[in-house]
């Protein structure tokens, strides 16, 4: 069994194109029930982390500050990780989540790994 852990970095503020509000708490808590089900157990991190990234469409700088909730997929698939259909799954999740969170990309790193 391949195990993959996902790690979805979500910014606390909305862009500041659309009026760098704060996020609110009930936009956090749907995607956690979301991510959830989707992979049938989930972890957050509340410390929020501080990171840049320039866009390599517009070169302009984005500073935010994320918090990251972590999933864990399993799969039979040993060879590429894209094939494994609960990762297409989180691609096609993200522009619900890029929608939902008003960005212009969210960041979210998949690892292969093992669990103990």
């Amino acid at each position: 069994m391949t195990h993959i852990r996902v790690d979805i970095h979500l910014p606390l503020k909305f862009n500041p194109e659309e009026s760098g509000k704060e996020i609110s708490q009930e936009i956090f808590f749907q995607t956690y029930e979301e991510l959830l089900k989707l992979a049938g157990g989930i972890s957050t991190n509340n410390n929020p982390l501080n990171g840049s990234w320039i866009n390599p469409l517009s070169n302009v700088r984005y500073d935010d500050k994320t918090i990251t909730f972590t999933i864990v997929v399993e799969s039979e698939d040993r060879m590429t990780i894209n094939q494994i259909p609960k990762i297409r799954e989180l691609i096609n999740y993200k522009n619900t989540l890029k929608g939902r969170f008003k960005q212009h990309e969210i960041f979210i790193v998949a690892t292969r790994c093992t669990r103990l």
